[in-house]
């Protein structure tokens, strides 16, 4: 494996530029602390009010790009996953946190690799669509939860937030800051898994100076045979509350998880869904491939500045790094002369033949750099009030990788083990900078209230791309420089207190979709995908309880690969939805999250007539998800919980000529609070999946080819948490 040099070059400039900033704010220090001892102290009161925690419910969201922070305020759909939810559910990574959303769906999530996702029917972006802090983070990872303190789910077009992204949206990470803490958590499963997570936390200088740690160590035991692995993580964040009108702000973390990838299956002779399959299975397993190896590490530094009651700036530098070795044997197609086919051999045979390859990838490298500076405020225009959000921004994006071997070795059978074959003799090519793109944006937006009732948000960002893609002879393919302005607007009605109507419009650009191996243009990037999203939504709230509903229409540019072969630009992919949430505390005691997606996903005006005017493919037209949390009153500390999710049948296909059907998992846990020998204690404990349903979770296309994922099946997650 070749090191990956984690040097900080570009970046230098951009933190130390943040950390001399901060010095504006060390002289009100010393004024402060002068005045200070001029003045006498009065005794402090201290007041406490007894109230049962909604655990459940966090109406602020920290995500950039509103005027608002206020999640019933804001004129888009967010839904929020608090720590205690994700505790409670006992998530380890972003799949166990998103099905608290039912706008949210796998898309090619296999075991032991990174994870993706659709949204409102579109597949998020690994460069583009995932965020910590309000930052780029590189999708290519499995993000770490033991350090996050919620979790914000922004669908729809998120131009404004993360630049040039796909249609479905935006994940926001919000990492735990310091305070008052320290704690250990225990935790282990039915499959055999088990962890281990430290978080220490405290201030120094009185509340000066504050810091958080966090650290674990797990062995992972997924219910798939050969692919246990271990993943390690720590993180660090610090804060410096420099005067009551300055602060700094600083965050990394670093993450290496080692465990051997698990394929999924696909369609046998293209044509039906696999049946009588072994739930523990890895297909192609071979006893020399190597578990494949992702190290991330992601750090910010951020500078805020109150310049007076009515105005505040901020600046801040990040990066976000990931390397991925890859050494795997997968399963795809049958070509071999066992193989019974009727047409192309991109799928396994009709008797469940496929064959397996060789493929090696290591040192495959993403760097995301991006430097932002903010400034924020409120002013009046006669009797109009304005809230304006001004940033200017700028992201450097890299891969690098190597010439990758792929190289067929045998065949398998996915009713039986498989056996050894000779590994491929094949050598490693060029290892070479596939991209570079560097990203421009000036985001404005002005939120005007003409009175207590109407306003609007209206603004948008002025985008500038400079990108270019080169092949593994360092040959410049694509070479992609231009300026676009993706407006957005929203009008928003405020009828009552506490309730909220908007109807909203955006733009968005992504980038153009790479043609799969097997085209006749293989590897062409294609011109960036334009969409357009039209929004009408509401939002009421009831003092700790939220309700939300949003319809969309949401249209993007169609690129696929056509019955030719050709990888083209042809049509459009529009979907029509309509979501429901439910956040917070419905009745005393009983807190609750509650999500309901309807999406109708059609392709249109493409020249191939089986693709176009049927639900697309991995889409289905029903999700829900609902979770609960009753507090016992006659037994102080302890909480039931309880989960169902539900799905109705989606195609496997992009001709949706094979469906897998639609099914319901429920999920029971129990969370229980108490004291004992003078340290406060937390007990959970989970069964997910209580009928062991057998299911498949994600039928989705991954650059050309269609794969199904089972879903996991009936585990007990257990847990012991003590603050000391």
């Amino acid at each position: 494996m070749k090191t990956y040099p984690f040097t900080f070059s570009r970046l230098h400039k951009a933190l130390l530029a943040v950390g001399s900033f901060s010095y504006l704010g060390l002289s009100s220090v010393l004024v402060h602390a002068e005045d200070e001892n001029k003045v006498s102290r009065l005794e402090t009161i201290t007041v406490k009010a007894q109230a049962a925690e909604n655990v459940y419910f966090q109406p602020k969201v920290n995500l950039s790009g509103f005027t608002q922070q206020n999640l019933a305020e804001i004129p888009a759909s967010i839904h929020t996953v608090t720590a205690e939810r994700i505790a409670d559910q006992h998530a380890k990574t972003v799949t166990d946190v998103v099905k608290n959303d039912a706008s949210v769906g796998d898309g090619y999530a296999p075991i032991g690799y990174y994870s993706n996702f659709i949204m409102r029917g579109f597949a998020l972006n690994l460069g583009s669509s995932y965020l910590l802090n309000g930052n780029l983070l590189r999708g290519e990872q499995n993000v770490a939860l033991e350090n996050k303190e919620q979790v914000e789910i922004l669908k729809g077009i998120s131009a404004i937030q993360s630049g040039m992204s796909t249609p479905a949206g935006v994940v926001n990470y919000v990492s735990k800051r310091p305070k008052d803490i320290r704690s250990i958590t225990v935790d282990a499963d039915s499959h055999g898994g088990n962890r281990i997570a430290a978080d220490f936390g405290g201030f120094l200088g009185e509340q000066q100076f504050g810091y958080r740690m966090n650290l674990a160590h797990e062995d992972i035991h997924p219910h798939v045979e050969h692919a246990n692995g271990k993943r390690l993580f720590g993180s660090l964040a610090l804060d410096w509350n420099i005067s009551d009108r300055s602060k700094l702000e600083f965050d990394i973390e670093s993450q290496r998880q080692r465990q051997r990838s698990v394929p999924g299956y696909q369609l046998l002779d293209g044509k039906t869904v696999p049946t009588g399959v072994a739930w523990d299975r890895l297909l192609g397993y071979q006893s020399w491939s190597q578990p494949v190896i992702n190290q991330s590490l992601n750090t910010s530094l951020k500078y805020n500045y109150q310049l007076n009651k009515d105005w505040s700036a901020n600046l801040s530098a990040s990066q976000s790094r990931v390397v991925v070795d890859d050494y795997s044997a997968f399963s795809w197609g049958c070509y071999s002369s066992t193989c019974q086919i009727t047409g192309f051999g991109n799928t396994f045979d009709q008797n469940g033949n496929y064959d397996i390859y060789d493929f090696r990838s290591p040192d495959d490298s993403y760097l995301t750099n991006q430097f932002k500076a903010g400034l924020n405020g409120q002013f009046i225009t006669g009797t109009w009030q304005h809230k304006l959000s001004l940033e200017l921004s700028h992201t450097y994006k890299r891969h690098a990788q190597y010439d990758a071997i792929n190289q067929a070795v045998g065949t398998g059978n996915i009713y039986t083990d498989t056996v050894d074959f000779a590994p491929s003799g094949a050598v490693l090519g060029n290892h070479y900078k596939s991209l570079n793109s560097q990203q421009t944006g000036l985001n404005l937006l002005d939120q005007v209230e003409f009175n207590t009732a109407w306003s609007i948000l209206a603004g948008g960002k002025l985008l500038h791309l400079n990108e270019d893609a080169y092949n593994a002879s360092g040959r410049n393919i694509r070479d992609t420089n231009f300026n676009r302005f993706l407006p957005q607007f929203a009008v928003m009605y405020q009828p009552w207190e506490k309730t909220h109507v908007y109807a909203s419009y955006a733009k968005g650009l992504s980038d153009g979709g790479q043609a799969p191996w097997f085209a006749n243009n293989p590897f062409v990037t294609l011109v960036p995908k334009h969409s357009a999203q039209y929004e009408l939504g509401f939002k009421q709230q009831w003092q700790d309880l939220l309700f939300s509903a949003a319809l969309f229409d949401l249209k993007q540019d169609n690129q696929y690969t056509n019955t030719s072969n050709d990888f083209v630009k042809d049509g459009e992919q529009h979907n029509l939805g309509l979501e429901f949430g439910l956040q917070g505390r419905l009745v005393q005691n009983l807190d609750v999250t509650s999500t309901l997606a309807l999406t109708r996903s059609r392709l249109k005006d493409i020249q191939s007539s089986e693709y176009q005017d049927h639900q697309t493919q991995n889409v289905p037209h029903v999700r829900l998800a609902t979770n609960i949390s009753y507090q016992i009153p006659q037994v102080e500390g302890l909480r039931l919980l309880a989960g169902i999710q539900y799905s109705s049948s989606k195609y496997a296909n992009k001709s949706a000529t094979v469906k897998v059907p639609s099914y319901t998992l429920f999920n029971l846990g129990s969370a229980y609070n108490f004291r004992a020998y003078g340290y406060e204690n937390t007990l959970r404990f989970n069964l997910d999946n209580v009928s062991n349903k057998k299911y498949w979770r994600d039928v989705g296309s991954f650059f050309g080819d269609d794969y199904l994922f089972l879903g996991t099946p009936r585990t007990a997650k257990f847990s012991w948490t003590v603050n000391f």
